[in-house]
C-alpha cells in the first residue's frame, strides 16, 4: 500500500505529508487539507481554532483518530512548512491531497472533508480566492457531474445567503464562482487564483511537474515542434545553466544537448527511442548529480528547441524565426516551469496564466500548460506516441 500511495501520491509523500504514523494516512490528509484552509490568509483566527476544534470532535471516529490526534497531526504538519517549500510544490501537494480524496476515500468520507472544508473556510468571514480554489477542488472530487457541483455550491450559497444576506462578501463570492464554472468550467480555479481576493493578491504558482513528468513533457514539448519541421536536416533540443563564476566575474555556463533528430523518415526510426531513453535518464542524472552532470536545487535554466530546413545547426540562432525557448527551475521536487518565448515575439508567455493563448499559438491541448500534464506514466506514453506518431504524415 506504501508504495502505491508512493507512486500516486509523489509530494506528498517525499514531503512526509503521507506519515507512515499509528494514526494512519487517512488523518495526515484531512488535517493536511484543513491546514492550507487555514493559512489561506496567513492569519489563523480563533474562530478558526474553535471551528477546528468542533470538527475534530465531530469527525475523528470517522476518518479512525481522537480529537487530540488533529492537533499532534496539525503541528507536526507545521513542522514541516516551517522548511523552505515552494509555492509550486505546495499548489502540487494541495492537488494530490485532493487527488487522494477523490481516489482513496468513501462516499460518507468525502461528504465529511465538504463539509469541514466549508465550515473551516467560512468560520472567519471571509472567503479569499485560496479558498475558493481548494473549496471548488473538494467539491469537484467528490461530486463528478456538472450539475452536481452546482447543486452543492448553491446550497452552500443557499446557507450563507441565509444568514449573512445576499450582499455578504461570502455570497458575493460562491455566486461568482457559480457562475464562473457555468460558463468556463474547465478553467475556474486558475481563473480565481489571477484575481485579487479581499485580503491579499492572488497568486498562481508555475507549472509543477516531477522529474519523471518534466522528462515526458520536454519529449512531448520537442516533439510537437520537430514534427512541424519535419522536414529539417536537424532537430535539437538543449539545456544551457550557470554553474558558477569565475575569479574575474564570468559566468560559467553548462550546455546538455537531450534531443538530436536527424531528419527521421517516420516514427520507426530509432532516433526517437534513443531520444526518449536519453531525455529520460538525463532528468535522473542530474537529481544525482551523477558523473559529471550538476545543476543544483534553484538553479534557473533554458530549454532552447530549434532546427529548420536550410541546414544543420549547433547551436540556437535567435535571428532566425520559431526558436522556441522555455525559462525552469529546478525545486527539490522536481521542476518549474515559467515562461514560453519564441525568437519572433518580444511577447513572454507567462505559465500558467496564459495557458489558452500558448496552447492555441502551438497547437496542443490546454492540459500542457495550465497545470494538468497527465501524471500517469500511460497518459504521458500516449502523448509521445501521437507526436512521434505525426513523423508518418
Amino acid at each position: 500500500m506504501t508504495e502505491k500511495f508512493q507512486k500516486k501520491y509523489p509530494i506528498l509523500f517525499k514531503k512526509n505529508i503521507l506519515s507512515p504514523a499509528s494514526i494512519g494516512i487517512n488523518t495526515s490528509v484531512v488535517v493536511f487539507l484543513m491546514d492550507r484552509i487555514m493559512i489561506s490568509d496567513n492569519d489563523v483566527t480563533l474562530e478558526e481554532l474553535i471551528t477546528f476544534d468542533h470538527l475534530a470532535n465531530k469527525y475523528g471516529e470517522l476518518f479512525g483518530f481522537g480529537p487530540s490526534s488533529f492537533q499532534t497531526e496539525l503541528m507536526r504538519i507545521g513542522t514541516i512548512y516551517s522548511k523552505f517549500i515552494a509555492l509550486s510544490e505546495d499548489a502540487r501537494m494541495t492537488s494530490e491531497a485532493v487527488d487522494f480524496v477523490s481516489d482513496e476515500f468513501n462516499r460518507e468520507q468525502k461528504l465529511a472533508v465538504i463539509d469541514i472544508i466549508e465550515k473551516l473556510a467560512i468560520s472567519d468571514l471571509i472567503l479569499n480566492n485560496q479558498e475558493l480554489s481548494l473549496f471548488f477542488s473538494i467539491i469537484q472530487a467528490c461530486h463528478k457531474e456538472k450539475d452536481k457541483i452546482i447543486t452543492a455550491l448553491t446550497n452552500i450559497y443557499e446557507r450563507i445567503v441565509s444568514e449573512y444576506g445576499i450582499e455578504h462578501q461570502m455570497a458575493r463570492a460562491l455566486i461568482f464562482l457559480i457562475n464562473l464554472f457555468q460558463e468556463d468550467s474547465k478553467s475556474v480555479k486558475l481563473t480565481i487564483l489571477g484575481k485579487p481576493d479581499p485580503q491579499n493578491e492572488g497568486n498562481i504558482p508555475p507549472i509543477h511537474l516531477t522529474d519523471e513528468e518534466f522528462a515526458d513533457w520536454l519529449l512531448a514539448i520537442s516533439l510537437l515542434r520537430g514534427s512541424k519541421y519535419k522536414n529539417s536536416k536537424m532537430h535539437q533540443t538543449r539545456v544551457y545553466w550557470n554553474i558558477g563564476r569565475t575569479d574575474d566575474g564570468n559566468i560559467l555556463q553548462s550546455q546538455k544537448g537531450l534531443i538530436k533528430l536527424f531528419a527521421p523518415r517516420s516514427s520507426k526510426d530509432s532516433q526517437f527511442d534513443e531520444a526518449i531513453s536519453f531525455t529520460r535518464k538525463w532528468v535522473n542524472a542530474i537529481r544525482g548529480s551523477k558523473g559529471n552532470i550538476n545543476m543544483v536545487n534553484e538553479t534557473i535554466f533554458q530549454v532552447i528547441i530549434f532546427g529548420d530546413e536550410n541546414g544543420i545547426e549547433f547551436s540556437p540562432d535567435f535571428t532566425k524565426k520559431d526558436i522556441w525557448k522555455i525559462t525552469c527551475k529546478k525545486i527539490d521536487t522536481g521542476f518549474e516551469v515559467h515562461a514560453f518565448d519564441f525568437s519572433d515575439e518580444d511577447k513572454t508567455y507567462w505559465c500558467p496564466e496564459e495557458y489558452k493563448a500558448l496552447s492555441k499559438k502551438i497547437l496542443t491541448s490546454e492540459d500542457w500548460f495550465n497545470g494538468e500534464f497527465p501524471n500517469k506514466v500511460r497518459l504521458r506514453n500516449n502523448i509521445i506516441n501521437l507526436e512521434r506518431k505525426k513523423y508518418d504524415n
